[in-house]
């Protein structure tokens, strides 16, 4: 009471002396209360301080808290527990004593340890054993991380250097690990003084320090399985060549990978054998840490001694492992090889396939759209080719692989002049061999799916060179390859110049629905002279198809149909034979037309398109007909001229020979020698008769039938003298011009016997 009076301290006695006397009993009664307390909290130090390592807490604390006497407290004695006095009491003491055990075991609590870091303020014995505690190996990660003022470390461990000489190896550790700096002088002189510290720990701490191999390799021994562990992270640290060799012959999974994770890139000689060794000993293969550290660096950078090792490992290890770690490995073993994959790299592709192989076809699926897997796409050879096809015809992995290999190109970011031309062989190896039906609607989805860009030139181009070199096959890549199908028929086109092999080519294989599209492209712009060979296959087609697609038949049908009308309206003659031909074809055709029932695709359309095609039958028909009007005619003309041109030879000879009769002298009473005359030609028709050559027309006449008609002129041709060949026949120059003119009227009215005239007149006679 006095004393927060602001009384001196040195003058309470004095005071006290001045007080009545029932007043100062009263203070001493409440003095020696108090007292009494911190009696029982000096039990909990000194219980506290047997755990530390500085001495003389107790002392320090008594000293601390009867300088801070009287506190406020309760007059009545607390029931409490003895924890409970650190409650009303204002004393941290006991509570940092408690943390810094706690701290020491190794262990310590969130709240012990930023207790501890409080204690680091204290300047007495609190901040240096909280020095010492902090800087422990189990407890200084932590306590780094909360970002521990490490100068008032290293002031207090210095202190502890100085004060207390037994400690002089901890304190030591304690100012390397807060410096971060090597030790020098004094320092160093007392790390390796505690190499040979009779306490194991302090041995340990200060191995740590100075990364002495020794000290470090007798830890890793230890029963303490944590100070092992951290023995062998030292010795990593430092690339320790015994270490290796400690492991390589007996270390289990959690040595290696404790040595693993504090390796250095450059690890020494040895390293890698050492931990497959390992490897092939232990579960797992420790796939996972042995991934994590190879990464550091590339597999194109190692020694080909290194290289065959991996490989070597590869085969006898990867292959019995997970697919997903076969696949993470070979990313590493291919980055960086482009196009041509270093010889190491196929152990790996062949651990990856034997992976997968081993794995059921649902969790294979799974792995297909990762990008690991496409880089095993891009390096895989024919036989791991025949793994994928064996894999395709799996039901879950159908979809996933097409798409994997169609996007090969794409996801592929290494070796871009390779990738495309691997994504097209692969698409051809799944293609070929047995079971190629089940094939055909996964992967038409797949392809109308991918959107490749550029890259869909390669794939075309293979699809292309196998329809070309596989006729049986090509109906299945049209259906396949459906959504390139444009694409391929434009090669189609640039490859094959004569439409018609094209047309013949692709009809038989195509998609029903496509026929009217071929035939237009074969007819549409087809020469005039050429349409005709263009055309018979066109029939023939409709033919093999009319019964089963009748609609798209005959709309086919109706292109070629409008062509044809066309070129013989506009006069072609070489296309009559053609149209005949189609007009006599057609009413079977529209029969046929008619019976079938149209698909349940022809079903939308509601025509058949016979009207189409019926308008230019009825064109072609209209247009022959005339034309047939037109030569009758004209053959009428050219009759009626030649025997009009007959008539006037005979009539002129007839004169002629009137002429001469007339101006001949008259006969001679003496006998005159005659020239002697030249021997009358008769003729025979060389070619074979028919009825109307025989056909009696005048049967009063001498000309009696057609014969006798077409001999007369035709021996009136071959010979000069002309009353010669009508003595011959029978006949006067009067009766000759009467049955001329009768024959010529007759041949004007019967046309077949005018046409008979004409063919036995120009035929052969002997």
């Amino acid at each position: 009471m006095l004393a927060h009076a602001g009384v001196d301290r040195y003058a309470l006695a004095e005071r006290v002396m001045l007080l009545p006397t029932s007043m100062a009993e009263r203070l001493e009664a409440r003095y020696a209360r108090l007292w009494a307390r911190v009696g029982r909290l000096l039990v909990d130090v000194r219980r506290d301080a047997r755990a530390l390592w500085l001495r003389g807490y107790e002392e320090e604390a008594e000293d601390r808290w009867a300088r801070r006497l009287p506190w406020h407290a309760p007059e009545e004695v607390s029931a409490e527990p003895e924890e409970g006095l650190h409650t009303p009491v204002p004393a941290l003491e006991p509570q940092w004593l408690s943390a810094l055990v706690e701290v020491h075991g190794g262990a310590p609590s969130d709240a012990a340890l930023d207790m501890a870091l409080a204690c680091l303020e204290d300047e007495g014995l609190f901040g240096c054993e909280a020095a010492l505690a902090l800087t422990r190996w189990r407890v200084w990660p932590r306590a780094r991380r909360a970002r521990v003022s490490r100068e008032r470390l290293a002031q207090r461990a210095r202190a502890v250097f100085g004060r207390f000489p037994e400690l002089a190896a901890r304190a030591a550790v304690a100012w390397v690990r807060a410096t971060g700096r090597a030790a020098e002088g004094e320092l160093l002189l007392a790390l390796r003084e505690g190499l040979l510290h009779p306490d194991a720990d302090v041995r340990f701490e200060c191995a740590l320090c100075l990364r002495d191999e020794e000290g470090l390799l007798a830890a890793e021994e230890a029963t303490d399985l944590e100070r092992a562990a951290e023995a062998r992270r030292a010795l990593a640290e430092v690339g320790s060549v015994r270490l290796l060799a400690r492991m390589a012959s007996r270390g289990d999974a959690d040595f290696a990978i404790t040595v693993l994770r504090r390796l250095p890139t450059q690890a020494p000689p040895g390293t890698l054998s050492a931990l497959l060794a390992v490897s092939d000993r232990v579960e797992g293969s420790l796939a996972e840490a042995l991934h994590a550290w190879a990464q550091a660096r590339p597999f194109a950078e190692l020694s080909a001694e290194e290289r065959a090792l991996w490989a070597d490992w590869a085969l006898a290890r990867l292959a019995r492992l997970p697919a997903e770690d076969a696949l993470r490995f070979l990313g590493w073993a291919a980055a960086d090889s482009g196009a041509h994959p270093m010889e190491e790299t196929r152990a790996f592709v062949s651990a990856v396939a034997e992976s997968l192989a081993r794995e059921p076809p649902s969790r294979r699926a799974s792995r297909f759209p990762d990008l690991a897997f496409s880089r095993f796409l891009t390096l895989v050879d024919a036989e791991d080719a025949r793994r994928l096809h064996t894999w395709v015809h799996e039901a879950p992995c159908t979809e996933p692989l097409l798409a994997a290999v169609l996007s090969l190109p794409s996801r592929a970011r290494w070796g871009e002049a390779l990738a495309p031309a691997q994504g097209a062989r692969l698409l051809m190896a799944l293609w070929a061999g047995a079971g190629r039906e089940r094939l055909l609607a996964p992967l038409a989805k797949a392809v109308r799916a991918w959107s490749g860009g550029g890259q869909q030139g390669v794939f075309i181009g293979a699809v292309w060179e196998r329809f070309q070199a596989h006729p049986d096959e090509r109906a299945d890549l049209l259906v396949a390859f459906a959504p390139w199908r444009t694409a391929l028929w434009e090669r189609q086109q640039a490859a094959e110049p004569d439409a018609v092999v094209s047309f013949q080519t692709w009809w038989p294989v195509d998609a029903p629905e496509q026929l009217p599209s071929h035939v237009d492209a074969l007819v549409r712009e087809a020469p005039l002279e050429d349409l005709s060979r263009r055309l018979s296959p066109v029939w023939s087609a409709a033919e093999v198809r009319v019964d089963a697609w009748p609609r798209c038949t005959s709309l086919a049908v109706s292109s070629a149909a409008a062509v044809l009308s066309g070129g013989v309206r506009r006069g072609v003659d070489a296309l009559d034979a053609d149209a005949e031909r189609f007009l006599s074809w057609f009413p079977g055709f529209r029969e046929r037309v008619l019976a079938a029932a149209p698909t349940s695709s022809e079903q939308g359309d509601s025509r058949d398109f016979l009207g189409d095609i019926e308008v230019d039958v009825r064109l072609m028909r209209e247009q022959l007909e005339r034309k047939r009007q037109r030569e009758d005619q004209a053959r009428e003309d050219a009759l009626r001229r030649m025997v009009e041109a007959s008539r006037q030879r005979d009539l002129e000879r007839q004169r002629e020979l009137m002429a001469r009769q007339v101006e001949a002298a008259p006969p001679r009473l003496d006998v005159e020698l005659t020239p002697p005359r030249a021997p009358l030609v008769l003729l025979n028709p060389g070619g074979p008769m028919e009825s109307l050559d025989l056909e009696v027309c005048f049967p009063e006449g001498r000309l009696r039938t057609l014969l006798d008609y077409t001999r007369l002129l035709k021996s009136l041709s071959v010979n000069n003298d002309a009353m010669a060949v009508f003595e011959a026949h029978g006949l006067s120059v009067a009766t000759r011009t009467s049955e001329a003119t009768a024959w010529g009227a007759l041949l004007t009215r019967r046309m077949e016997l005018a046409l008979r005239f004409g063919a036995l007149f120009q035929g052969p006679w002997v």
